[in-house]
């Protein structure tokens, strides 16, 4: 393969979010997009200039493409993962990273047997690449919070109307998303912190409300799933995805031995920390008022500890979806098939934030019991 990388896009719908961030990089672009519903992928063909559409995923795979983004419905992200990486092509896929235990196991082995190749796989989980929890990550990093003991997560998120058609046939949402029991949407949530602590999920309890807004799907109103990490740590996440109510889609929290930090839930509110004196990696005494118990506001720490690449994003990050991450998201993948690194978010790591909310599903089911969760890094797992 030549520096220059050609990408193609497997979603109409997801997909294209991605076209502004891989043409900002210099030798890339956005060449092929596949999607099964030919009208509307002749539309977003032409509305982002891609020359390249195709109705089958295979033809696609046939073409000059290198790097494919798989953001089709959830339950296609492992088989065209894997189909994409047989036949050569390295892979950005959206969240969640499976929807099974089975669906795990295949995409490692798919990995793994690519591995020698060159190929690479990433997860585009664009909650940690939010810049107040790029900022979090690099406050954890100096050390303003001491140890770190607790988070929060919390993805709700009131999109009733996306669980059906026009003609109120169901759509892949009210069969994988809410048609499960659990915490099983849970990667935007569950990412940041699991970034902050730097480690893995160990065990998950979880528990509902009960059915109460849309008794016709098997998921509970409110789901919330307590991870406990491999250091004794605690993540609390909620998902919510029918529930009457304004979202609240990228709440969070931190707690550690010298401050603390609270996201902002909407009315005005906005992002906040405190912290009882500075770690290290402080420049100033007088950036933050230390009297006790007192809180303020989280982009006082901007200047100091908010990474150049977010403190002075280029114009292409802005223009990119979702608040510019998507940008972020697609310079680490290129970066990584440039220089043969691994992605952030690499297979494991993409598992580190899927595993959680898939054994929600069984501890849910007995009531809340604990539930070990596999690290596939130790082999596969029953």
């Amino acid at each position: 393969m030549s520096d220059r990388i050609n990408v193609g896009l497997v979603g109409a719908r997801r997909g294209p979010s991605f076209v502004d961030g891989f043409r900002a990089i210099d030798g890339v672009d956005v060449t092929a997009i596949c999607d099964i519903n030919a009208d509307f992928l002749a539309s977003q063909a032409g509305r982002f200039e891609i020359p390249n559409s195709f109705v089958e995923y295979d033809e696609m795979l046939q073409s000059d493409v290198d790097l494919v983004v798989v953001a089709s419905p959830m339950q296609f992200h492992v088989p065209q993962s894997v189909e994409a990486l047989a036949a050569g092509k390295h892979v950005m896929s959206e969240v969640t990273a499976a929807i099974s235990v089975e669906q795990c196991q295949e995409l490692v082995a798919a990995v793994e047997k690519a591995r020698p190749l060159g190929l690479k796989y990433m997860m585009s989980e664009n909650f940690t690449y939010m810049r107040h929890n790029v900022l979090i990550k690099s406050m954890v990093e100096a050390g303003l919070f001491g140890d770190i003991y607790y988070a929060e997560g919390q993805y709700v998120h009131d999109i009733k109307d996306l669980h059906y058609n026009a003609d109120g046939s169901p759509t892949w949402r009210s069969r994988w998303q809410v048609g499960v029991n659990g915490c099983s949407y849970g990667t935007h949530s569950l990412g940041p912190p699991l970034e902050w602590f730097d480690e893995q999920v160990d065990t998950v309890v979880c528990l509902g409300t009960g059915r109460h807004t849309a008794p016709q799907h098997e998921a509970e109103d409110s789901t919330t799933m307590l991870c406990k990490t491999t250091s004794g740590a605690l993540i609390e996440i909620r998902v919510d995805m029918l529930s009457n109510r304004p979202h609240t889609m990228a709440y969070y929290a931190l707690q550690g031995t010298k401050g603390c930090f609270e996201g902002a839930r909407g009315l005005g509110d906005v992002p906040k920390v405190w912290l009882d004196r500075f770690g290290s990696g402080s420049t100033s005494r007088e950036t933050i008022d230390t009297d006790p118990y007192e809180w303020r506001p989280l982009e006082d720490l901007e200047n100091e500890f908010l990474p150049e690449m977010w403190r002075n994003p280029p114009p292409e990050a802005i223009a990119a979806g979702h608040g510019g991450t998507d940008y972020f998201i697609a310079n680490d993948i290129i970066d990584a098939i440039r220089n043969n690194t691994d992605p952030r978010i690499d297979v494991y790591r993409a598992l580190d934030f899927t595993m959680p909310g898939l054994m929600s599903q069984k501890s849910i089911a007995l009531g809340g019991e604990p539930v070990k969760v596999p690290d596939f890094r130790s082999g596969f797992w029953d």
